[in-house]
């Protein structure tokens, strides 16, 4: 094997560490998490492995070091995401690592404007940075792109909540229908979301134009209290 593809192997090997270890840190689904884990694994050298590298290091090499195909600007994306939510980064190179995320997502994105997924990981990457207002423009994006998706709903949930005071009219209009789908599907699970972003106050306004949802909000809510 060429040492570019010894390279290739050993920088896919090393994001799909970063992603299973970390990504779930940042609020991430775990159903996109194990998509893209799948989508490492099939290219991984079987023989190879990581050539030493463990999670989480020097990915910020490997940026440089390997080309990319649009699919793999994405990933690296949410591995950068999830890297900055490293405890042991001091904080202003959890932010440098964060921007590098957010600029990986805005490159896919501007070739492949309609990934819902990545949309919604530049709205946490902007949350993160303190960008709100074009992190509510990535967040009305996410939902234009893919307004029902399972596995993004109850995530852009939490992001609507982060957000709620940049949102204007429009987003908080299309926020309401992603409460109300989210109470629909699972309203423990968007209970829980309420309290962790201690956001329970947000989701009633979202949910105030859906009284059954309300209804359901507030009895598995007090459950909980």
């Amino acid at each position: 094997m060429s040492d570019r593809i010894a390279l290739r192997w050993s920088w896919f090997a090393t994001l799909q560490a970063v992603l299973a270890a970390a990504i779930l840190a940042v609020g991430i689904p775990a159903i996109i998490t194990a998509r893209y884990d799948l989508g490492f694994h099939s290219r991984i050298d079987p023989t190879g492995g990581p050539a030493g590298l463990q999670a989480g290091e020097k990915v910020a090499d490997l940026e440089q070091e390997v080309p990319r195909t649009g699919a793999e600007a994405r990933d690296l994306g949410f591995a950068l995401l999830s890297r900055g939510n490293d405890p042991d980064l001091p904080e202003a190179a959890q932010s440098r690592v964060v921007a590098r995320a957010a600029g990986w997502f805005r490159e896919y994105l501007a070739n492949v404007p309609g990934d819902g997924q990545a949309w919604a990981g530049l709205a946490s990457a902007q949350i993160r940075l303190g960008d709100f207002a074009h992190g509510a423009g990535a967040l009305r994006m996410s939902i234009l792109t893919a307004p029902w998706s399972d596995s993004l709903v109850q995530w852009r949930c939490g992001l609507g909540i982060d957000l709620f005071r940049a949102l204007n009219s429009e987003e908080r209009e299309l926020m309401k229908g992603q409460f109300r789908v989210a109470a629909q599907r699972s309203i423990s699970s968007l209970v829980r979301t309420a309290i962790g972003r201690n956001g329970t106050r947000i989701a009633r306004l979202f949910l105030a134009s859906s009284p059954d949802e309300l209804l359901k909000f507030e009895v598995e809510l007090a459950k909980r209290q």
